[in-house]
């Protein structure tokens, strides 16, 4: 083997490793079936409610809402998040995370009005939740299972999520 392909299987090898490298966070354990747990961290809501994910995830799943009043892409998908929790906030609980970035409560208050959002909110000033969930970019969606699993985790709205909640298989 030539040194040239030796040092790109290095290369290649590093490179897919690294794609790796935010699925093993340590918040993020790996449960026996192999899936990723999510780390049970406090969520104090703006409203002044205090409770602990795993409170919430065990009545219900849970969609983590992560975003900023300053994103487009945000403004796009918060209607779709307000409407999900406002149609099926019997089966599955809407939390949202203000990233707390380039934002003020005063800015994340009055978006909260404008675009009705009724569900608990949380301003994520000490970034705690934002980093535990690797949160790079908004928007971000998760959904946790009734056992903590994160079955889903992406810049994009979950499609499809309402005819899942209508079969009630989560």
């Amino acid at each position: 083997m030539t040194r040239f392909t030796l040092r790109r299987l290095v290369v290649a090898a590093t490179f897919s490793l690294a794609a790796w490298i935010p699925f093993s966070s340590s918040a993020q354990q790996a449960d026996l079936a192999g899936g990723m747990l999510s780390p049970d961290l406090t969520f104090n809501a703006v409203n002044g409610d205090t409770f602990s994910l795993q409170q919430r995830w065990e009545q219900k799943p849970v969609l983590l809402y992560f975003w900023a009043t300053w994103c487009p892409y945000c403004k796009k998908a918060t209607p779709a998040v307000t409407a999900l929790h406002n149609d099926y906030g019997d089966s599955i609980d809407v939390l949202g995370i203000n990233v707390a970035i380039n934002d003020s409560q005063e800015k994340m208050h009055a978006y909260l009005h404008d675009y009705n959002m009724n569900f608990p909110v949380m301003f994520d000033e000490s970034a705690e939740l934002t980093s535990e969930f690797l949160v790079n970019g908004t928007p971000v969606f998760v959904v946790l299972s009734q056992h903590g699993e994160i079955l889903y985790r992406s810049h994009r709205y979950p499609a499809g999520i309402e005819t899942v909640l209508n079969r009630n298989s989560f």
